[in-house]
């Protein structure tokens, strides 16, 4: 009989099987962007599968998502890493996958840090006009390289982030670039549900881990195409 946690999100009991290996030995942590991540957002529906299915994972909470300050943001990413006993695996969207470049860039994240899923990473120099003014004080966009494997999300039709720039910034940040297709902000306004290619894209990022660390492919870790 299937538990009904596995029966609800619809992601196939053989992906279910395979993540939940994969990511037994790290802790996931959302990190959400501007106005936060709904209810319906994926990241949101990734939090409860994977409390579901006894992968460890947490949620930065910002104090106030609407109108998000830079040194109080940054803060708050840095005290939820480091409160994980295991290696990190950040999973950011639009300004928080901002925020954890930034974080990366100053050297506050420790060394637990293992990876990051930077999704639709927020171009805070190029977005739409009329919301820049929101996240001006995150601007410019860091361009180092971050010390920890990455791999980077983009759309085609994205108002807040080019392919082109998308690009750019997986170049400076020594990422990976997946292009995702049309899927907008990959956002609230997004009907993803669990959005099954984002976690194929997760466990696309732990192989590369683990293929870091080993220097070598390992046969029983697939990675789900």
């Amino acid at each position: 009989m299937h538990d009904k946690s596995v029966v609800d999100h619809g992601v196939p009991d053989d992906i279910v099987r395979h993540l939940s290996a994969s990511l037994a030995g790290f802790e996931i942590i959302i990190v959400p962007g501007l106005d936060g991540s709904a209810r319906h957002h994926w990241q949101s529906n990734w939090q409860r599968f994977f409390r579901a299915d006894g992968i460890s994972v947490g949620r930065v909470r910002q104090e106030i998502w609407s109108k998000p300050d830079y040194e109080s943001w940054i803060a708050t990413l840095t005290a939820a890493v480091k409160k994980s006993k295991k290696p990190v695996l950040l999973v950011g969207h639009s300004l928080g996958s901002l925020l954890s470049a930034h974080a990366a860039k100053e050297g506050l994240l420790p060394d637990t840090v293992a990876g990051a899923l930077l999704v639709a990473p927020a171009d805070v120099e190029n977005g739409p006009e009329g919301e820049r003014f929101r996240v001006a004080a995150f601007s410019p966009v860091p361009l180092s390289p971050l010390p920890f494997p990455s791999l980077v999300v983009g759309s085609r039709n994205d108002p807040w982030l080019s392919v082109a720039r998308a690009r750019t910034f997986a170049r400076h940040w020594g990422a990976f670039f997946v292009d995702a297709g049309r899927k907008g902000h990959i956002g609230n306004q997004c009907d993803l549900g669990y959005w099954l290619d984002g976690l194929l894209f997760l466990d696309r990022l732990v192989q590369s881990i683990r293929i870091e660390e080993t220097g070598l492919r390992l046969p029983h870790k697939k990675i789900l195409q």
